[in-house]
């Protein structure tokens, strides 16, 4: 089930639904902030911000979604969920006890989920063909899969709600086939189901979905090329679908430009080491460890808000890479 774990899409949706002119232009700069904060680990002021900007604007669905992606992505930060591939080797690491899912959690991430989809439903009943409502249908059935799987191992839910996604994202695509954004939750799927055992990828086969590699890397390096809504989303998962296919100077490439869009994201510099170093360039690697280092110690880029666990990481895979130099 790791395969599946590590391809379950990371999405949030960064769309923001027609708001009022006067309030217009603070609203999308919240949500910018918010952003921001969001892609550098900085959960609770994301949140703080999305419930800033639908203040500023009015509730919508898109922005719920975005409430909800946060609220997702701070417990699986918590869980350990998200940790870089660096480590992969360390025992200790591996070993360490995690902590449970907060039930607490759970509901503020099943209250804004459904908010979400409560007011995106409530517009196709009116417009049927709403693509802002389909785009937010398709990403929140995402996100309730991402969740049923990787925090509640509720694996059959997972499948009904990914499937509810597909079927969003296939008629968001047939109304409007330039809306390169609605590719990802697609193209992440086929891939993720063409990369299974065949026995499972026979039982996925019979909600519809038979998948298909390459087009799924298609059409994620699509949204990452020309996407405008989930850019930032998909090159994340261009970088962790390389370094699946053990392409790790290409996901190099595509983490530096993540980390120089988002410096305070130590997750990312931590992969970048991780890359170079299955690339056999071992300097970089370590040149890279070294920086995480540094600015844990100095708060460059608040990095000392890196966790205790990921920290000593760093400091046994210092040691460990000096030794093979």
């Amino acid at each position: 089930m790791r395969s599946i774990r590590d391809f379950v899409l990371v999405v949030a949706t960064l769309l923001l639904t027609a708001t009022p002119l006067w309030s217009a232009a603070s609203a999308v700069e919240l949500l910018a902030d918010a952003d921001d904060h969001f892609f550098n680990l900085e959960h609770d002021e994301a949140i703080r911000g999305y419930y800033a900007a639908m203040a500023a604007s009015y509730p919508s669905a898109s922005i719920w979604n975005r409430i909800a992606t946060a609220i997702l992505y701070q417990e699986l930060h918590r869980l350990g969920l998200l940790d870089t591939s660096a480590f992969k080797s360390d025992d200790e690491f591996r070993r360490r006890e995690k902590p449970k899912p907060d039930r607490g959690i759970r509901e503020r991430f099943v209250g804004a989920a459904a908010e979400a989809r409560r007011l995106a439903e409530a517009r196709l009943a009116q417009a049927p063909s709403d693509t802002l409502s389909l785009f937010a249908m398709s990403h929140n059935y995402a996100l309730v899969g991402n969740y049923a799987f990787m925090v509640n191992k509720a694996y059959i839910s997972a499948l009904r709600a990914a499937n509810k996604a597909r079927r969003y994202s296939d008629r968001l695509r047939e109304i409007d086939p330039e809306f390169v954004d609605a590719y990802l939750v697609a193209g992440a799927q086929e891939y993720v189901v063409g990369g299974l055992p065949w026995a499972l990828r026979a039982v996925v086969a019979l909600g519809g979905i038979r998948g298909n590699k390459d087009k799924g890397r298609e059409w994620v390096e699509y949204v990452a090329e020309k996407g405008d809504l989930l850019n930032v989303e998909a090159r994340m998962l261009l970088a962790l679908l390389y370094r699946r296919e053990h392409r790790p100077l290409e996901s190099a490439q595509l983490l530096e430009g993540l980390i120089a869009q988002f410096p305070r994201n130590y997750v990312l510099r931590l992969e970048l080491a991780s890359m170079y170093l299955d690339a056999n360039e071992t300097q970089r690697g370590l040149d890279n460890l070294l920086i995480a280092e540094r600015m844990v110690q100095t708060n460059e880029h608040r990095y000392a808000r890196m966790p205790d666990r990921l920290r000593h990481a760093l400091k046994r895979k210092i040691v460990a890479v000096r030794e093979d130099l």
